[in-house]
């Protein structure tokens, strides 16, 4: 105890320090001594010390830190008891207190009268954004930024204990900071927020405060020797599926067979966002600690019902207790003459976009289709290429979200030097003598330069290895599911872009929608159906997409089969909202601007609140926030 206060001494007196005189430096030592004895392990106050401390802190300023220490301590005690005592049952917050042996942080962040009923409001504490919401003078608060890419929440929709992203439409519980909505993996921290004579003050620990995010543990200690659960895929529905299974309680052995050479990444930004490396959903440390085996480089090709085992590539067979296919979707590729030529690249997995950028990179690149895949490529390209040309077969680009929207769709990338055009067909494609695309060539005789060419021209089911399993497939390929994701064949369930299922909300039967956010909440759903438990929450399908990362488009609901479309707003502009309806009853929502009438749609859904054609007319201002109360 002594060297370590001496080390002490001598550090900060090698910063110049003006030294003290002797007889009072040893007084101070001795009464130093006297408090860390009284404090207990000296180990607390010596990290604490060494974290803390400023740099030129002399005798007299480290006595009266250890005194405040020692004074503080059983404040701090007093706090974390409180923080546990009033966590939400419903959380895990508990546990993770429990857990957590760093500092209490508590901070005055601002007054309560800044925040009135029914509003909200971004605070920081220590540089971590954290938001506060007031509903009927109950304050909450959790992290301020959305877990998918980290926009503001103080912009979101607030409703009923939920707030959600304006953006990415992740809905997040205010009280247990648990994600509820997707897209997103990640839930948020909730604070405990106390109201101290007029002002706020925000209590939590320094560990809570190393992240803006929190993922949601199961607490699993050990795995039983039951058969596993066998999850084929890693796309978005596959990695929800066994995080789901966890949450929910399964105690079971998870294998994760996949193609792909690494776990579980981010799709959404792979036609967005070319540079850099792909992003990993989970670190090794998730599966190790969830007792998840992941299987790279892993080609399941058939499966047997009758003995529970699914057989790969390489001749390996596992067994299996439950099987689940997350299969994805098989990209098109070209069939044109030339369609086999080097340069030709399609956007499927995390080898592409880095590809795509080496070819493209100040060269003439040729995107075939204007769906999303292909409009975002071109909008990704645009900086570093030497022209960029779409070819669209359709009158418009986006189709399927009406000729207007595509009309403007259009102009905008004209206003960024994109060139797209409407009508065209792809006839073939010229190479060169080193074997590279150098020209794409259209129906009607049209010759586009092209040293690069990205396919962006759909997907089709991956299930062609399915037709001999007996697994009911529609006429498309795609596999039929109940309510519970479960298909023909007992105990093989199947999730995400490869299947067609019911959407109660919508009276639909069966409907192949291929989202992220689709794909995730099937994984979640599945999951808890597997384990014989209340689904939480239903679907309702939202996607959104952004070009050059300045106009945005969100689209929530479902449109099949409307027969009237109600449009407020300047789609020109891109700023508008479009209601889709069906016999008056408003069934999907499209959006580009600031309006949360898109967003207001999905919270609505989730409550069973119906919107008529009526009421589109006389909402002037397209804010639906008085139906959420």
């Amino acid at each position: 105890r002594t060297s370590c206060f001496s080390r002490t001494r001598t550090r900060y007196r090698h910063k110049r320090a003006f030294p003290l005189p002797g007889s009072i430096s040893n007084q101070l030592a001795s009464s130093s001594l006297r408090l860390l004895r009284a404090v207990g392990p000296l180990t607390r106050l010596t990290r604490i010390a060494e974290r803390r401390a400023m740099p030129d802190m002399n005798e007299l300023a480290l006595f009266d830190y250890l005194r405040r220490a020692t004074c503080s301590s059983s404040q701090e005690a007093a706090i974390r008891e409180e923080m546990l005592c009033c966590a939400p049952e419903k959380s895990d917050l508990k546990k993770e207190l429990a857990g957590d042996n760093s500092a209490v942080v508590e901070e005055k962040v601002c007054k309560a009268e800044e925040i009135p009923d029914g509003t909200k409001k971004e605070v920081e504490v220590r540089g971590r954004k954290i938001l506060i919401i007031n509903d009927g003078g109950k304050f909450m608060a959790i992290n301020g930024l959305c877990s998918h890419y980290n926009w503001p929440l103080v912009t979101g929709i607030y409703y009923k204990g939920r707030v959600r992203c304006p953006l990415h439409g992740a809905c997040f519980n205010t009280e247990t900071g648990d994600i509820e909505d997707y897209p997103g993996f990640d839930s948020l921290h909730p604070f405990q927020v106390k109201k101290v004579g007029g002002d706020l003050v925000i209590r939590t620990t320094e560990k809570r405060l190393e992240s803006d995010r929190r993922t949601k543990k199961s607490w699993l200690k050990q795995t039983t020797n039951e058969k596993p659960i066998v999850v084929v895929g890693s796309g978005p529905a596959g990695q929800s599926v066994l995080e789901n299974l966890r949450l929910a309680g399964c105690k079971q052995p998870i294998i994760q067979f996949t193609k792909e050479s690494m776990p579980a990444y981010d799709r959404v930004l792979l036609s967005k966002k070319l540079d850099g490396d792909p992003v990993r959903l989970r670190p090794d440390e998730y599966y190790l600690e969830n007792h998840i085996s992941v299987r790279l480089n892993s080609k399941v090709v058939a499966f047997d019902p009758s003995a529970h085992t699914v057989t790969l590539s390489d001749k390996s067979s596992y067994v299996y207790d439950k099987l689940i296919l997350a299969l994805g979707g098989a990209v098109r590729t070209l069939n044109n003459k030339g369609g086999d030529l080097k340069g030709i690249f399609t956007m499927r997995n995390h080898n592409d976009p880095k590809r795509v950028l080496e070819r493209g990179t100040g060269k003439d690149v040729v995107c075939i289709g204007a769906s999303f895949i292909g409009m975002e490529c071109a909008a990704a390209l645009k900086p570093v290429a030497k022209s960029v040309t779409v070819v669209c077969s359709t009158n418009e680009p986006l189709p399927a979200l009406g000729v207007d929207i595509g009309r403007a769709i259009r102009k905008y990338f004209e206003t960024k030097d994109v060139k797209v055009i409407t009508d065209a067909r792809v006839d073939h494609l010229n190479g060169g003598g080193d074997g590279f695309v150098k020209e794409v060539v259209l129906k009607d005789g049209t010759r586009l330069p092209a040293d690069c060419v990205v396919a962006g021209i759909g997907v089709d089911p991956d299930t062609t290895w399915l037709k001999n399993h007996n697994v009911a497939l529609d006429e498309r390929g795609f596999i039929k599911v109940d309510a519970k994701f479960a298909t023909s064949v007992p105990d093989v369930y199947a999730i995400g872009d490869s299947i067609t299922a019911p959407l109660p909300f919508w009276g639909i039967e069966h409907i192949n929608i291929q989202h992220f956010q689709v794909a995730q909440r099937h994984g979640q759903l599945a999951a808890w159906s597997i384990m014989g438990k209340p689904q939480p929450g239903k679907l309702i399908p939202y996607f959104w997409t952004v070009f050059f990362w300045e106009k945005g488009l969100k689209f929530a609901g479902c449109s099949d089969g409307y027969d009237e479309i109600y449009t407020k707003g300047d789609v020109d502009s891109l700023d508008f909202v479009k209601y889709y309806l069906k016999n008056n009853r408003v069934i999907a929502v499209a959006g580009a601007g600031l309006s949360p009438a898109v967003i207001q749609f999905l919270a609505l859904c989730e409550q069973d609140k119906k919107i008529s054609r009526d009421e589109v007319e006389r909402n002037t201002s397209d804010d639906w926030a008085f139906m959420l109360k």
